[in-house]
């Protein structure tokens, strides 16, 4: 048997269905304000979103996934999504 030193899979999309937690989080907050959100319009608003909020200067991911998670809910006219102390 032939020993490696490092062994290395991509998970994103095998192991984690990171579309279905995007959409499910999203539904779920909105709904809680009364407001439905169409899956689809939310990860293609998270698509076209993420990267401009990924764009230099640099910032903490959790400070990128709060300027997208605002830019997603503006999008979809869900007003709902207000800054956190978290964010």
């Amino acid at each position: 048997m032939r020993r490696y030193d490092i062994v290395t899979f991509d998970c994103y999309g095998t192991l984690i269905d990171w579309e279905s937690g995007i959409a499910d989080a999203f539904r779920d907050a909105a709904r809680a304000d009364g407001v439905e959100l169409d899956r689809d319009a939310v990860l293609r608003a998270y698509a076209e979103h993420e990267p401009m909020a990924e764009e230099p200067p640099f910032r903490a991911y959790r400070d990128v996934l709060g300027d997208t998670a605002r830019r997603v809910a503006s999008r979809t006219r869900w007003d709902g999504m207000r800054p956190t102390a978290a964010s």
